[in-house]
């Protein structure tokens, strides 16, 4: 399953789980407009990053994991002090 939705930071952003199915995990993966991971695929992992532990989904769970993911990269960047 694929994801698609739009942030400031990444402009266009689609996530995939390619190996995952109903029963089985897979690695989740981000594409995106601009900004770090653009023009090309990157796993994302646990706490809003592109470091650490990769994160992996069901097909069915591929939506949940970019929403939560999303959010846990904003709490990120405002702990950090980058946005």
């Amino acid at each position: 399953m694929t994801y698609t939705t739009r942030t400031e930071e990444f402009g266009k952003a689609t996530f995939t789980a390619p190996a995952a199915d109903e029963d089985n995990l897979g690695y989740v993966w981000i594409e995106t407009e601009r900004g770090y991971a653009s023009k090309e695929r990157r796993q994302v992992c646990h706490g809003g990053d592109f470091k650490g532990s990769t994160i992996m989904a069901t097909a069915d769970g591929v939506q949940a994991v970019a929403q939560q993911w999303l959010r846990q990269r904003r709490d990120w960047q405002r702990k950090e002090g980058i946005v």
